[in-house]
């Protein structure tokens, strides 16, 4: 299937008005770049937590992600060319639905162990995770956008949204310092949502003041 094609699937997956939280102007921010995007990994039909007894490296210990989920990971990643959303970075939590869902979206992913899950998730590791999210974010003035794949505990424990459901994805604006503004919460139908804001726009007539 072309890009074209999975954004157009996307488009029709996301007429039922998804629950999009977004500043004015997002998608003029996300193609000028300096901005993280969190994504949770993709869908893998089950949020029962496996980190007790996963093994790192060895997918068969761990929750992965079902058709639904890759098929959104190509799908965001296809999204993300279509609309001309530039990617400098890809860092990846090291469990394979994470991994998987870089892959397929990005093609590329640096794993980063300050994305991993603990083996137990209590107060004491929804503060380490916050703290290792800010930790990971860069200072302001970089050039296209870093995506995060991780899990939702971070940035839940770093005081964002719940990144809701699987394939969610939270747009940051990093402020130095670990210090973010968040411009938005796009669940998986978001990015079809931005591309209808931008055949939206392009179909507008002009204003009085653009016409000769």
């Amino acid at each position: 299937m072309t890009p074209r094609l999975i954004l157009l699937a996307l488009l029709l997956l996301g007429l039922g008005a998804p629950a999009v939280r977004a500043e004015p102007g997002l998608l003029a921010a996300l193609r000028e770049g300096g901005l993280v995007i969190f994504l949770r990994h993709a869908e893998t039909g089950s949020s029962a937590p496996d980190q007790m007894n996963a093994v790192l490296g060895d997918c068969a210990t761990q929750r992965n992600l079902d058709a639904t989920g890759r098929a959104q990971a190509v799908a965001i990643g296809a999204a993300f060319r279509e609309l001309g959303i530039p990617v400098s970075r890809v860092l990846a939590s090291p469990y394979c639905r994470t991994l998987e869902t870089a892959a397929l979206a990005f093609g590329r992913a640096e794993p980063e162990m300050g994305l991993s899950l603990p083996r137990h998730v209590d107060a004491a590791a929804h503060r380490a995770m916050g703290a290792a999210l800010r930790q990971l974010l860069p200072e302001p003035g970089f050039a296209g956008n870093w995506v995060l794949i991780g899990h939702s505990y971070h940035m839940m424990g770093a005081g964002g949204p719940a990144p809701q459901p699987q394939g969610a994805a939270v747009v940051l604006r990093p402020e130095g310092e670990g210090r973010f503004a968040v411009l938005a919460m796009l669940p998986p139908e978001g990015w079809a949502w931005l591309g209808r804001q931008r055949v939206a726009a392009a179909a507008a007539p002009p204003t009085t003041a653009e016409v000769r």
